[in-house]
């Protein structure tokens, strides 16, 4: 029986560890996506001062 118990022990300790570890990784991934702009934000946040859209216009004669 004093076997079982320490087995019991053991495993709910490496189970908080490995929850542990799990909770740490989603944070420091949350934080780094936060620190990071989303794509595409960097140079044209208007859309219609975009620049590949004022070259699509074509010129009359």
């Amino acid at each position: 029986m004093r076997w079982l118990m320490m087995g019991l022990l053991v495993s709910l300790g490496v189970l908080l560890l490995a929850v542990a570890g799990v909770a740490r990784h989603i944070w420091l991934q949350r934080a780094k996506l936060r620190r990071k702009p989303p794509a595409g934000a960097g140079k044209a946040l208007d859309p219609a001062r975009d620049p590949a859209e004022e070259n699509d216009q074509e010129l009359e004669p």
